[in-house]
């Protein structure tokens, strides 16, 4: 029953069909108890009478009307009819919207996924991948979602982004979801065994892709890693480390969580990787003069093969290919940046 009537409060299909089904119910009342007061009709004569009148089907009346009885009647097949076509326009629209709809929209949806490159892959809607969802529809980044709960499905439907109903351990279904295309993947269903065929079928599907993970148990972890996982979350870990960060060092948490979501206009972090086509390729910092033309300031560089960031690196340090250089700067100021780095390619 609660799902019944969540479906009512969703769909404006079924509240126009469930209107009419009313004013029909309405209309019978009305005129069953007419016939009884005005023509002296036994309840079942008055409810044939009453279901003749305002479907029009033209069968003989039970006994002569009076005159009374005949203006009640013309009142009723006035009133029945419209009730009964505003009850089958409600049904064709729900038709239409329902299931119709739905399948013009899983069509334009596929259309859409099937034309993804470079994008990201979110398996499983639930807390963790939804989280995910919204700060990737935050920051604008193209990606997927893989869901195989319906109702879930039809959540993240009507949250407007594009997801695939199915299991995401299905082959097909990463290939649906055009693994081989992906940048990136996150894996967050609801069992580390999941997690654990997911991100293995990923990597030998995709063995570029950056892989994330989630992870119940703390065995897990390592297990996810050899698999082929970038990086392995464990959700309850991260939580009493924020925790205790946010007691010990709040103005330290309160500086990153502005620069990694870009929530206010101040400043954002993000992260650039150098190929040869980068204006940075083959420069030392002080050369670059990065800072002097676009506002954005070098926080660190990590070195192609190195494990680690330097971190304030000195003005004679050189960025090569495949360097990650974290740049900090106000919005205005990356997009100059990134302005550069596009009329570098």
């Amino acid at each position: 029953m609660k799902r019944i009537a969540d479906k009512l409060r969703e769909s404006a299909g079924l509240r126009n069909l469930a209107l009419a089904l009313s004013i029909i119910f309405f209309v019978l009342v009305i005129g069953v108890v007419g016939y009884i007061l005005i023509e002296d009709m036994t309840f079942t004569q008055a409810l044939y009478m009453t279901v003749i009148t305002i479907t029009t089907v033209g069968f003989r009346e039970v006994k002569v009307l009076g005159t009374g009885g005949q203006y009640f009647t013309m009142f009723l097949v006035i009133t029945g009819l419209g009730a009964v076509l505003f009850f089958l326009t409600g049904l064709f629209e729900f038709i239409l919207s329902e299931y119709l709809g739905n399948l013009w929209g899983r069509r334009r949806m596929q259309n859409q996924i099937s034309k993804l490159h470079g994008h990201h892959i979110v398996c499983g809607y639930g807390r963790v991948g939804g989280s995910v969802a919204e700060e990737l529809s935050d920051q604008a980044k193209p990606f997927v979602v893989i869901e195989i709960d319906e109702d879930i499905f039809g959540e993240c439907v009507r949250d407007g982004h594009l997801c695939i109903h199915g299991s995401a351990t299905d082959d097909k279904v990463l290939e649906q979801a055009r693994i081989a295309e992906a940048v990136g993947l996150v894996s967050a269903l609801g069992t580390d065994a999941d997690n654990l065929y997911v991100v293995l079928t990923a990597r030998t599907m995709n063995p570029q892709a950056l892989i994330v993970a989630r992870a119940e148990h703390f065995d897990s972890e390592q297990k996810l890693e050899m698999v082929g996982a970038d990086r392995v979350i464990s959700p309850h870990k991260i939580a009493g480390k924020r925790m205790a960060n946010l007691m010990l060092r709040p103005r330290v948490c309160e500086f990153l969580d502005v620069g990694i979501t870009g929530s206010l206009p101040e400043y954002q972090l993000t992260e650039l990787r150098v190929d040869e086509s980068s204006i940075l390729y083959g420069m030392k910092i002080k050369d670059s003069r990065l800072r002097e033309r676009t506002g954005v300031t070098i926080l660190a560089i990590r070195k192609e093969g190195d494990t680690s960031f330097n971190a304030n690196p000195p003005p004679d340090v050189g960025i090569g290919k495949d360097d990650v250089v974290i740049v900090i700067g106000t919005p205005e100021q990356l997009s100059r940046m990134e302005a550069e780095q596009a009329r570098g390619r």
